[in-house]
């Protein structure tokens, strides 16, 4: 029997158990090639960080820009914020306010900040550190690269289908026998497994490349466990490993030329590229995939550019060095108490960290194309994913003081746990601040007549007040949403692209809603965030879904058991507001995004609506414009553009006739 040949026992439909489908279904896996992977002691290093081999020499001025702009914008913002609470005195509450906003802005202001950098390269012709570029001939390969795909409960067909896109993009490139692909499998479905072993022979029967198939009968350490017994069996026979989630898809090249940066810089341990969403289909999902191709590169340009060899991993659509991987990345299981005890959650950026504390460079890689990936099709499910990455994060509270991590490494370990423990903090600020103003007797007036409201308004009427809010209006919208101007600004600047978006009108009016839709989903996840972080502390932790790519609607029922508390503390709280004008007016648009929980879950999750806005081109990217050829092989029809974007009067043109400035 060849080492590229499988038995299958797919002839019955009948209900299975997962061990009756391992016993029976027997796949043939190449001969194991053992790697030690020893289980770090995580608490024990002597020393700092190994020296990694960096690539700009001034890094160090770089991050120190980044880090005085930081805190001069954060001072800016948060200063006016002060202004604004501090007419007439602070009170205790005020001061609890105050305090909590600090943080806030800062965390602001290094977004910004970070996309600013980004824009300023961008404009330029910038030029990747690891020498990636898809102008340059395709560079020949000397090693061998696996292609990790875990899959977890998966849509067999959808995974099976970018597979085969894959295989076919990198067999375009001639480089076939340097890639092996893997499907590492945790699924417990018995179905599920039956209908992956299936599509894996018919993919064995086309693959150009070699391609194995794994059931693991116990799924340790869930998607971390799953890439560690792969390494642990097979690592040696391979230099690198390309690791992907089941919605992961890349283009041959962008393989090849990460295996070949890899090859050039022996030094680097891991290269994470920057995936587009595509394949959006609801409202909630093509706003996510706007935004993200939008805007999401400047910031990614300017990370890349102060993180340097220090930078971290998301997990997926990322190369990694196999060796360095075994010999620095071996979890332990953590102790203590939950949350913060048991397997590892958020491996990825604990990962870089213990990579970079080897030795090895960690970088990113913002100018390469050709990396995709899937999002969440509504709220619910994206929320559930944030929860479990919330929990990850979580833990990395006591591992950032782990010995012997570089200090960059410590700062995307507190930024990961910050990017949630803000939302509690936004919460308690807004409760202390709400709470004292309440309390202010001459704002509590009725507010049923014309009359009452006029007279509200005159007593309240303080110039010095009505400017330094609108100054903290303004700083705190420029923080907001200056990234997303910028990314606006930088497709402007280039027709292509602008073009490629539907043209300027378009793209104005796409940032008009996503801007408007964010700011009133900002506040339902201040109240998601907030009380999964309550739960995790208290023990409640969940288990592993697997996402719903495909769904295309939302109940009310669901809406409401999900979301419904939210809305009716929001109308709750509005009625409260009602007796006191300017609580109301100034907590406007909060309420208004608590209260809209339920029917903007149920709008956003709509298959229907959102295909409707992408007949008339909202939110429309240059990837749907022109679906690239493995998004079509992968895909199908379902990405193809609808006919009327590239019509004028309902009729079908030609390239030569068509509409060359859509604005």
């Amino acid at each position: 029997m060849s080492d590229r040949s499988s038995l299958f026992d797919v002839r019955s439909s009948t209900s299975v158990t997962l061990d009756q489908v391992v016993r029976r279904d027997t796949v043939e896996i190449p001969a194991e090639v053992p790697l030690a992977m020893p289980v770090q002691p995580l608490g024990f290093w002597q020393g700092g960080p190994r020296r990694a081999t960096a690539l700009a020499a001034n890094m160090t001025l770089r991050r120190w820009v980044v880090a005085l702009a930081t805190i001069v914008m954060g001072f800016a913002g948060w200063k006016a914020t002060f202004d604004t609470v501090a007419l007439g005195g602070v009170t205790r509450l005020e001061a609890v306010v105050v305090v909590l906003l600090a943080p806030l802005f800062l965390a602001l202001s290094l977004w910004f900040c970070t996309a600013v950098a980004g824009f300023a390269i961008l404009l330029g012709k910038p030029k990747d550190p690891l020498g990636i570029d898809g102008e340059t001939p395709m560079p020949k390969l000397h090693t061998r690269t696996a292609i990790l795909m875990p899959v977890h409960n998966e849509d067999a067909a959808g995974v099976f289908a970018r597979l085969r896109a894959m295989d076919a993009s990198i067999a375009e490139t001639g480089m076939s026998r340097h890639f092996d692909i893997f499907v590492l499998s945790d699924t417990r479905d018995a179905q599920v497994a039956l209908a992956e072993q299936a599509c894996f022979a018919r993919f064995r029967r086309e693959a150009h490349s070699n391609v194995f198939y794994r059931v693991r009968k116990e799924n340790t350490g869930r998607k971390a466990g799953n890439v560690a017994d792969w390494v642990r069996r097979w690592g040696s026979a391979y230099e690198h490993m390309l690791v992907l989630d089941a919605d992961s898809l890349m283009t041959g090249e962008a393989m090849v030329r990460l295996a070949d940066a890899m090859e050039r810089h022996p030094g680097a341990g891991l290269i994470q590229t920057m995936p587009m969403i595509i394949n959006a289909q609801t409202i909630f999902a093509r706003t996510l995939q706007f935004a993200t191709r939008l805007y999401g590169r400047v910031a990614w340009t300017g990370l890349a550019w102060w993180s340097g060899a220090e930078s971290s991993f998301w997990g997926h659509n990322a190369i990694v060095r196999t060796r360095a991987f075994a010999e620095t990345c071996g979890l332990p299981h953590l102790g203590g108490p939950k949350p913060f005890g048991g397997e590892v959650m958020s491996h990825d950026a604990l990962e870089s960290a213990l990579l970079r504390r080897g030795g090895w460079s960690v970088h990113l890689a913002p100018y390469l194309e050709g990396s995709y990936e899937e999002s969440p099709s509504n709220l619910l499910d994206f929320a559930t994913r944030d929860r479990r990455w919330c929990r990850g994060n979580v833990q990395h509270v006591p591992l950032v003081a782990l010995p012997g991590l570089h200090w960059m490494s410590r700062l995307h370990l507190i930024i990961g746990v910050l990017s949630y423990a803000l939302s509690p903090l936004w919460f308690i600020a807004l409760s202390a601040g709400v709470t004292s103003r309440a309390l202010m007797p001459e704002l509590k007036k009725a507010a049923f007549t014309m009359a009452d409201l006029q007279a509200a308004a005159h007593a309240l009427i303080d110039w010095r007040e009505i400017q330094a809010t609108a100054w903290a209006m303004i700083i705190t919208f420029v923080l907001l949403f200056g990234p997303k101007i910028l990314g606006s600004i930088l497709v402007f600047s280039r027709k292509q692209e602008t073009k490629g978006f539907g043209g300027k009108r378009r793209v104005a009016a796409g940032l008009a809603v996503e801007m408007l839709l964010s700011a009133l989903v900002a506040p339902m996840l201040m109240f998601t965030q907030t009380r999964a972080i309550i739960e995790i502390m208290a023990g409640k932790v969940g288990g592993w879904a697997t996402q719903r790519r495909d769904a295309d609607k939302v109940s009310f029922k669901e809406a409401c058991a999900a979301m419904g508390w939210i809305s009716a503390t929001g109308l709750a709280l509005g009625g409260v507001f009602w007796f006191t004008p300017d609580l109301f007016t100034s907590t406007a648009p909060i309420l208004l995004g608590l209260i809209v929980a339920v029917p903007l879950t149920m709008l956003g999750a709509n298959k229907v609506a959102g295909l409707k806005l992408k007949t008339n081109g909202l939110f429309m990217t240059p990837e749907e414009r022109r679906p690239p050829a493995i998004v079509r092989a992968a895909l199908g029809p379902s990405c193809e553009p609808p006919i009327r974007w590239f019509a004028r009067n309902g009729s079908p043109i030609g390239p030569t006739n068509e509409v060359r400035d859509a604005a």
